[in-house]
């Protein structure tokens, strides 16, 4: 499959960040292999005014470092991020990736379980929002007890909230 039109899926990005409350700090992700080409939006959040926050992968975990500065690749293949970490919080929403989604929010992730650590200990009220290609959303994916769903889906054609905000 084609990657997804990484500009359509930016400024579907923007314009929902935009509809939202809060302050102007998000995270998202750098892109790699076959994932939504992520530099635009990075590109267009910050022109926007909006902190980005970007992910670095520290032992089992994630850190969060401001988008803002160089970048090395990781031994996982990665371009992440150099500068010193960051608290998560606050945030408006959390861009993340998705191997595929449903309607109904359920997310698969590359099974590392990375994003499902965060999101356990994230509070309610911040919004996950999973970014894939219109080829991604589909009927089902596996689920296991640890899993959060997404509250919404944004692909270049389209922006689904699938649970209630």
């Amino acid at each position: 499959m084609p990657l997804p039109d990484a500009g359509a899926l930016a400024q579907r990005a923007l314009d929902l960040l935009t509809s939202l409350d809060g302050p102007p700090r998000t995270t998202c992700y750098v892109s790699y292999g076959m994932e939504p080409p992520t530099g635009p939006t990075v590109e267009l959040l910050e022109a926007a005014g909006f902190d980005v926050l970007l992910p670095r992968v520290v032992g089992a975990d994630l850190e969060w470092v401001e988008s803002r500065g160089p970048r090395e690749t990781s031994a996982m293949g990665i371009d992440e991020p150099m500068g010193p970490a960051v608290p998560l919080l606050p945030l408006r929403a959390m861009l993340i990736p998705a191997l595929a989604v449903t309607t109904g929010g359920e997310r698969l992730g590359k099974g590392g379980g990375f994003y499902d650590r965060v999101l356990a200990s994230l509070p309610d009220g911040v919004p996950v929002i999973a970014m894939v290609g219109d080829h991604d959303v589909v009927a089902s994916v596996p689920v296991e007890a640890h899993d959060r769903p997404v509250d919404a889906v944004i692909t270049p054609t389209r922006t689904l909230w699938v649970r209630p905000r």
